[in-house]
């Protein structure tokens, strides 16, 4: 049976905006299995769904669902080298594998540049169009101990003693001093830190389960997407880690 060791993605866009039809929490998330082995195959599976009011996480399908494609994933593997992961939909969600062939950290990363502008008014200066990120990190034996930004918008995750440093970047540099960075527990708390002078910032987790950590970065550009006019980029970057 394949370990469950990180799952991530939770890519809110806007429930209201993007599709109106939402009701609850809904969110993108991606899990990934594996035996923590060398040769030994490691899947990758991204789903849509919802959390319900007993914080329960149910797996749906339909157009949301469908908006999976547009994520484009690769592989980092331990030498630095890319390699695109392919996804193939099943009933439920969207799956593809890789192996990992050296021991260290294999990261993987994916962004959607696709989503449609969220229309929050008459007023294109204050619609919005967003761009998400996912990152993550698989290990196979030790940790690698040096990891280097990979996308515009990353997070870089090391942990000691059980302390999470994290550290965000955006356009390959460190974020900068006073940058908000959220941190939701598995109870749904939400958590707000700021990154220090070193531009970093740590957390301990005190519970099982799904943190998710979020970076958001908008840029005040005017512009048009797919026919629809908007007043800035909402830059999002979600990692997601789970705590056995």
């Amino acid at each position: 049976m394949f370990k469950l060791q990180t799952v991530f993605s939770l890519l809110l866009f806007s429930v209201f905006f993007l599709f109106p039809q939402w009701a609850k929490a809904s969110a993108y998330w991606m899990e990934i299995h594996g035996s923590e082995k060398l040769n030994a195959p490691v899947k990758i599976q991204i789903f849509y769904g919802f959390i319900d009011d007993l914080s329960e996480r149910h797996r749906t399908t339909g157009p949301e669902f469908q908006e999976i494609k547009n994520f484009h994933f690769f592989i980092l593997n331990t030498k630095g080298e890319k390699s695109t992961l392919e996804l193939q939909m099943k009933e439920n969600h969207w799956e593809g594998t890789f192996t990992p062939d050296s021991e260290g950290t294999y990261r993987v990363l994916g962004m959607n540049d696709q989503l449609p502008v969220l229309i929050r008014s008459k007023n294109p200066d204050e619609n919005v169009r967003p761009v998400d990120f996912m990152c993550g990190a698989y290990h196979v034996g030790k940790p690698s101990e040096v990891m280097h930004p990979a996308q515009f918008m990353d997070i870089i995750l090391h942990e000691k003693n059980g302390i999470y440093t994290i550290s965000p970047y955006r356009n390959k540099k460190p974020a900068e001093k006073g940058t908000a960075i959220r941190i939701f527990n598995p109870e749904n708390w939400e958590k707000n830190i700021s990154i220090d002078e070193n531009h970093q910032a740590a957390f301990k987790p005190t519970l099982p389960g799904l943190y998710v950590i979020r970076q958001d970065w908008n840029d005040a550009t005017h512009g048009t997407f797919k026919g629809n006019s908007y007043g800035k980029i909402r830059y999002r970057n979600n990692y997601c880690l789970w705590i056995n």
